[in-house]
């Protein structure tokens, strides 16, 4: 609601209200100069009471038509305020904005669905070669060798020195690090400012941290196992 609308409409109600209690002060007037008829007053005459009479029906009609006047005020206040309110909508376009948020996120899936995918797809290549020159299956990486190039399968797994690679099931992980980022974006737009925001952006890097480690564990070390 503008300022506009909230001024007409205080405006059009203190001036029906005055006019009402105008209307109500002559009708009273009226009345009581017959009551003082009634209780034998002959001081006072037929024609002050058509006058009161007629004061009050013109004060009656008066305060009608405040009130209507009022009311076409207020209508035609809050048609004013719509029509600021259609042309402020009107004005303001979406469409670019959301295109390109759109295509942003397309992108990105694309992005890690294709890093992914090459990042499984070296994984399989690495295994067929160990495979293929006789690279032994062993149930720890601490137990790699030099005899073998420091190399070795479990499963999986592909063992280098210190280094763990292992294919991922990125399709599968996708619904979980989406919720977990949109968990975070939407707790930190809502605390986009306040004494709440710092809290928010913890929380928020927390989730992002947390997507990031899951997304690493096709490649870790040694120190990441025993972390």
């Amino acid at each position: 609601m503008t300022e506009h609308l909230t001024t007409t409409r205080a405006t059009a109600d203190t001036n029906v209200a005055a006019a009402v209690q105008e209307a109500d002060e002559a009708a009273a007037l009226a009345a009581a100069l017959e009551e003082r008829v009634r209780n034998g007053d002959d001081t006072v005459t037929p024609e002050q009471i058509a006058n009161a009479r007629e004061l009050g029906n013109f004060a009656q009609l008066r305060a009608d038509a405040t009130r209507r006047r009022a009311e076409d005020a207020k209508c035609d206040a809050r048609l004013a305020d719509l029509a600021q309110l259609k042309a402020d909508i009107d004005a303001h376009t979406e469409t670019t904005d959301t295109d390109q948020l759109v295509d942003n996120l397309f992108n990105a899936l694309l992005a890690y669905t294709q890093h992914f995918d090459a990042h499984n797809a070296r994984v399989i290549q690495w295994r067929t070669r160990m495979t293929e020159l006789g690279v032994p299956h062993l149930q720890d990486p601490r137990q790699v060798t030099a005899d073998h190039g420091h190399l070795g399968i479990n499963g999986r797994d592909l063992y280098v020195g210190n280094t763990v690679y292992a294919t991922l099931n990125h399709v599968a992980n996708l619904p979980y690090h989406i919720e977990q980022l949109r968990a975070g974006a939407k707790h930190l737009a809502a605390h986009h400012s306040g004494p709440r925001h710092e809290q928010a952006q913890a929380y928020a890097q927390e989730r992002v941290d947390k997507v990031k480690a899951s997304a690493r564990t096709g490649v870790r070390t040694r120190k990441d196992q025993s972390a």
